[in-house]
């Protein structure tokens, strides 16, 4: 990961099939240590998980489930709502919580 970091989620699918989408960018960390390094913890954190995540080839497709497109630091992942959770569910659902996402 670079030293500034960005992260790009859309949510879609669903009953009514709106996306939803927020981007997160954050700055190069101060040498001072004094900006809050949680939420760049919790994006390796998320990338570690989401190179893990194998989805069954057999899963069943759940009807009228969310899809998460999530982008962090150029790294592009695609996940069922099912198989999201821990640490990227929580990155990806801040993020498209953020003011001004669409």
């Amino acid at each position: 990961m670079s030293e500034s970091l960005r992260i790009r989620v859309v949510r879609s699918g669903g009953v009514a099939g709106i996306s939803r989408r927020g981007i997160l960018e954050l700055p190069a960390q101060e040498p001072s240590g004094q900006q809050d390094p949680d939420w760049f913890t919790m994006a390796h954190q998320a990338l570690n998980q989401l190179r893990s995540i194998q989805e069954p080839a057999t899963a069943p497709a759940v009807r009228d489930a969310f899809t998460w497109s999530l982008n962090i630091d150029g790294e592009d992942h695609v996940v069922p709502d099912q198989l999201l959770v821990g640490p990227a569910r929580t990155l990806a659902e801040h993020v498209i919580t953020l003011r001004g996402s669409r």
